[in-house]
């Protein structure tokens, strides 16, 4: 244990811990030279770091941690993506509510509705932000698909991030179609979300905020795959892989359209009552009309190759910025009813009688 209380507790999931479990478990993990530039930005930007990278290190520190005043507490700075849980990336959030630590990051509400790609589509139409049509496919067996869905559809696992289970064979030509490639699909990838699919152009947003300061936006990034380090045709799981990273955002959007999706994104955010970074991909029909994909509540954060961190360099300040505005929201939002039951109720049982 360090001797100095840090301001920061980072936990993050590093892509080359070594476990027994598969490999492409570790699809959304973080590298060990991004989280080092992370923590080093932290330290220049004055904060006193700590990293831990286990459940059992977390518990600890947290046990530890307890006995300070929460006005003392570190910030547990939320880098976890966990794997095969739907509630993986609220475990963080669901823990320092629960013991009273401040957390970068949205609660456990909001990044359980985001993670599930089919209850975000729910609740974006609710507030009349436009999805493309689509249905929930929850075994191989166990769907009708629909005489007003259209063909061809885009295949993809509604509980995963970082294209997991997606590739050139997510395109679905029809139902026949459908119901081959679903009998090859692995069981734990399920429920299935089918779309219709869409050609047209996509892009990236970056919105950072909360409901106590209010939400900035990004410009909006069209995401382009260099020709020459393309490894598919599509936006998927290789693509997004640690070894062959061939995407890129290319900051042009008419001005128009641009309004349109930011006004929509921040929309969406404060609407779910997001916290701190968020990353939400639109996509265009072949009429150019666009259309709500899916956000990330729990983007990437690295300088290298993160999209959330290029969109936000892009318009609204630099790494250093980046960093100092979600701590400053997690601070804030700590202040908030949201940890008054565990700062209210101390003490123990046995002393009240």
């Amino acid at each position: 244990m360090c001797d100095v209380t840090p301001t920061v507790l980072v936990y993050a999931d590093l892509h080359e811990f070594e476990g027994e479990f598969p490999e492409i478990y570790k699809q959304e993990w973080e590298s060990s030279k991004s989280v080092d530039a992370i923590l080093e930005l932290l330290s220049e930007v004055g904060e006193r770091t700590e990293f831990v990278a286990t459940p059992s290190e977390l518990l600890e520190k947290l046990k530890h941690y307890s006995d300070l005043d929460f006005t003392k507490r570190p910030v547990l700075f939320h880098l976890m993506e966990g794997f095969r849980s739907r509630n993986r990336e609220s475990l963080i959030p669901a823990v320092a509510e629960l013991f009273g630590f401040p957390h970068t990051g949205s609660d456990v509400y909001s990044q359980n509705v985001s993670l599930d790609k089919n209850l975000t589509r729910i609740f974006a139409q609710s507030i009349g932000i436009p999805i493309v049509p689509g249905f929930l496919i929850r075994s191989e067996t166990d769907f009708t698909v629909s005489k007003e869905f259209s063909f061809p559809g885009f295949l993809k696992p509604s509980g995963e991030g970082s294209s997991l289970g997606i590739g050139e064979e997510s395109i679905i030509h029809d139902e026949k179609d459908l119901r081959f490639k679903l009998s090859s699909k692995p069981a734990e990838f399920f429920p299935y979300l089918l779309e219709e699919y869409l050609t047209g152009i996509e892009y990236t947003i970056s919105v950072i905020g909360s409901d106590v300061v209010g939400y900035r936006v990004s410009s909006a990034g069209r995401l382009v795959l260099r020709e020459e380090l393309k490894v598919e045709k599509v936006y998927g799981e290789k693509t997004k892989s640690k070894s062959a990273m061939p995407e890129t955002l290319v900051f042009d959007c008419p001005s128009g359209l641009e309004t349109f999706l930011q006004e929509q994104s921040r929309l969406l955010c404060s609407s779910l009552g997001t916290s701190g970074p968020a990353r939400l991909d639109w996509k265009l029909d072949s009429l150019g009309n666009p259309y709500f994909l899916e956000m990330n509540l729990t983007p990437g954060l690295s300088p290298f190759y993160s999209t959330f961190p290029i969109c936000y360099r892009r318009s609204l300040g630099d790494e250093k910025n980046l960093l100092q505005e979600i701590l400053k929201i997690a601070r804030l939002d700590f202040e908030t009813d949201r940890f008054l039951y565990a700062k209210k109720k101390i003490g123990s049982l046995s002393s009240q009688r």
